[in-house]
């Protein structure tokens, strides 16, 4: 515990120290312009025109920025000859450094040495400002007399050309030095004033040059290798986090690119200008901040300080204008912002330093780049010197702290892909468990189906039969009640004879019996033996007629039949309910229609028809009209011809059509009336089970097909389409023969009641 707490005093320790640098570091940037290091305003010595001691120009690489005179032109306005000569002249102060800076300052500063060429004739040497940003900078070269410039030159940020005399990052000019004393005076503007002037020969220049151009090959290498390989990272990924830093890369390249000043080598200077002011200045900060939100996850681990990450990125954002209007303020504001973002950045690692590694590959990769703005603010408020070490500062710890960063989004994406392979594991194996589950309850759930289905057909074969009893029922109530009265007729005839013959035998055995009563006797006796034969013979033929239709009912026998002729019998069965009712039903065949079928299926289809229409199609007291009309149908044009049997001729089957007067059927529920249960009477006894027995009746054992078809006042009309089954039977055994796989559909495949068969052969 005590190792634990000491760790965290450490930390607490460090995490101060750090804060404090911070905060002076802060202090010192947004100290007032022109208050820190600025040696021309600090220092009151008296007027004087003597210049420094001249600089002997003996060697190839001369630094000039200690031997200057400095003068602070705070309002702009003096000239070369206001500096020369008069009270301005009197106020040069000698520099205290090497390299004089002046940070985020609105003066304009005045600088001047004289040069000493000690040889006989003239030295060629370049003038080198070793900065490149300057929005105004002017050199004047005297020689000679001294009383007038024997060159100058001007260079204006903006300009349509630099005005210096090669080409290249930094403004360079070339000087021409007589033997004797050559004096230079020199005016810059900027909010970022810098003196680092160096005297160098072409040589010198260009050793300086290929060491440049090979520190900064290697660094811009290893950006593009490091952007090179986030891209690859973001393509593998797509991560959100990747992007932002492939974006990072890109503006971190563009931003060592323009600190470098190589825009004023390679673009125009307006472009350069802008270029500086817009990329260099505030975007790559802002995409920082940006990129550190994202990387350390601060939304969801630390919101506050991510929320105030990204209300510095949009002030960032919103003082670029400012560089315009007043650039040492926006400069100041700039770097102020960019400072918090830094100390609030850091507090975010350090807080999770040891809960995430990714806070520790991100410290590891941000220290390098904190480091780069302090450098950079220190140099150019003038702490720093322009050398090569500090300029290397500038931008070899970018690169640095650019791979270290990349290698934590590399880490972090491969540690997300391996939670992801986990989290992918672990839901594969919960989806097995879960399809395990599922199909364990598909299985029970199909047990119990297959269960109530088989209870389900039970019942509707139950309530199939039930309804064909009560069918039968009904027609045998009709038919009891039809022969009672021939019987009843047949039997008071036969007792009116019996009570005659006493009378005679009465007479004869008196000896009264007279011809006349004989002859009535005997007429009498004639009158009742025919009517008694002619009700005998008419009940004779009511049971002959329900002795077949029920016979059929009951064994649903396939046979041969002439339709017309059994459709006459079941009428006539039917015939007691249909005047009990009031209506009448007639046949109509046009020619014999013999046909191979289930006659007693077809009976009770007939059967459920007329009792369909007593009950549903007249209102009470109305009388109705039945037709059945059958029909021959031919070859192909029957229910389950297609194909070659139209070609072989087999017998088409039979129309039958079923049509009453009635009050129709309501368009809304005629698509309906198949369906099982269906009712309009439901409480008046209706089962719903008539026409759902009708329809399965029609398509499963008799092979055909029923439709209806009703208006509103017209009646309905039923159309069977019924095959003759010894052609479907000869049809079969073709196809069969000849390998075609409909025959087995043809030959019975079970069927749902609400569809047709699919073939085409079997309905």
């Amino acid at each position: 515990m005590r190792g634990q707490g000491a760790g965290r005093d450490g930390m607490g320790c460090r995490l101060r120290a750090m804060l404090a640098v911070l905060l002076f570091l802060a202090l010192a940037l947004l100290a007032p312009p022109g208050a820190r290091a600025n040696p021309v305003a600090a220092t009151t010595v008296a007027a004087t025109t003597v210049m420094a001691n001249p600089v002997t120009v003996n060697g190839p690489d001369l630094s000039l920025g200690g031997h200057l005179d400095l003068l602070e032109d705070k309002g702009r306005d003096l000239t070369l000859a206001d500096v020369m000569s008069g009270p301005a002249a009197s106020r040069f102060t000698p520099a205290t450094r090497d390299t004089p800076g002046f940070a985020r300052t609105h003066s304009a500063y005045w600088a001047r040495v004289t040069l000493d060429n000690p040889t006989d004739g003239t030295i060629n040497r370049l003038l080198v400002f070793a900065y490149p940003y300057y929005r105004s900078l002017d050199l004047y070269m005297f020689s000679g007399d001294g009383q007038l410039p024997v060159a100058q030159r001007h260079v204006a940020e903006g300009a349509v050309a630099r005005g210096t005399d090669i080409p290249h990052r930094y403004p360079v000019f070339a000087l021409a030095l007589p033997p004797g004393r050559t004096v230079l005076y020199m005016r810059v503007e900027h909010y970022f004033a810098s003196f680092a002037l160096y005297l160098r020969s072409s040589d010198a220049q260009a050793q300086v040059d290929r060491r440049d151009i090979l520190l900064h090959g290697l660094t811009f290498g290893v950006l593009i290798i490091a952007a090179a390989y986030q891209f690859a990272l973001v393509v593998m990924a797509g991560v959100e986090v990747g992007v932002t830093l492939l974006f990072y890369a890109l503006i971190t390249l563009a931003y060592i690119y323009g600190q470098l000043g190589y825009p004023w080598e390679h673009l125009p200077a307006d472009l350069a200008s802008h270029y500086y002011r817009e990329v260099v200045g505030t975007l790559p900060v802002a995409v920082g901040q940006i990129f550190a939100v994202q990387f350390l996850d601060l939304r969801r681990r630390q919101p506050w300080i991510a929320r105030l990450l990204l209300l510095s990125t949009g002030l960032l954002v919103l003082d670029t204008p400012l560089h315009y209007l007043d650039p040492a303020r926006g400069s100041g504001i700039a770097q102020a912002l960019a400072l918090l973002g830094s100390v609030l950045t850091l507090t975010a690692a350090v807080r999770d330093l040891r809960r995430s590694v990714n806070a520790r590959f991100f410290l590891l990769g941000f220290l390098p780049i904190v480091g780069v703005a302090v450098v950079w603010s220190l140099r150019a408020s003038g702490v720093l010197p322009a050398a090569i070490w500090t300029e290397a500062a500038l931008y070899a710890p970018n690169a640095i702290g650019l791979v270290l960063l990349t290698f934590g989004v590399a880490y972090r994406i491969g540690k997300e892909r391996e939670e992801r392979e986990r989290a992918l594991e672990a839901s594969e194996a919960a989806l097995r468990r879960a399809n395990d589950e599922l199909e364990d309850r598909v299985r029970t759930r199909t047990a119990e189906l297959s269960d109530s289905l088989e209870k389900l057909k039970r019942s509707q074969d139950a309530l199939v039969q039930a309804e064909k009893l009560a069918s039968l029922g009904q027609l045998v109530a009709g038919v009891a009640h039809e022969i009672n009265t021939p019987i009843g007729v047949t039997l008071t005839t036969a007792s009116h004879v019996s009570e005659r013959v006493t009378a005679i035998d009465h007479l004869v055995r008196d000896g009264r019996l007279r011809r006349s009563d004989l002859t009535d006797f005997m007429g009498e006796l004639a009158e009742s033996s025919r009517l008694m034969l002619s009700n005998i013979g008419r009940a004779a033929s009511l049971i002959q007629s329900f002795k077949q239709v029920s016979a059929d009912q009951s064994s649903e026998e396939r046979r041969r039949v002439e339709l017309c002729a059994y459709m006459e019998e079941v009428v006539s069965s039917l015939g007691p309910n249909l005047r009990r009712s009031g209506h009448a039903a007639e046949v109509i065949c046009h020619g014999p229609v013999e046909l191979e079928t289930y006659p007693g299926l077809l009976a009770q289809v007939l059967t459920n028809f007329v009792s369909n229409s007593i009950l549903h199609a007249y209102e009470p007291g109305v009388r109705g009209r039945i037709t059945i009309t059958a029909r021959r149908l031919p070859p192909g044009e029957g229910a389950g011809n297609q194909g070659d049997a139209q070609a072989d001729g087999y017998a088409g089957g039979a129309e039958v059509v079923y049509q009453d007067d009635g009050r129709g059927i309501p368009a809304a529920i005629l698509p309906r009336i198949f369906d099982p249960f269906f009712t309009t009477r439901r409480g008046a006894g209706g089962t719903g089970l008539g026409l759902n027995i009708v329809y399965n009746l029609v398509t499963h054992r008799l092979k055909g097909t029923v439709t209806a078809a009703s208006e509103a006042g017209a009646g309905t009309r039923f159309t069977l389409v019924l095959p003759d089954l010894r052609g479907r039977d000869l049809e079969i055994d073709d196809l069969a023969a000849r390998g075609d796989d409909r025959a087995a559909d043809a030959a019975g495949r079970p069927h749902t009641p609400d569809t047709l068969v699919a073939t085409g052969l079997a309905r």
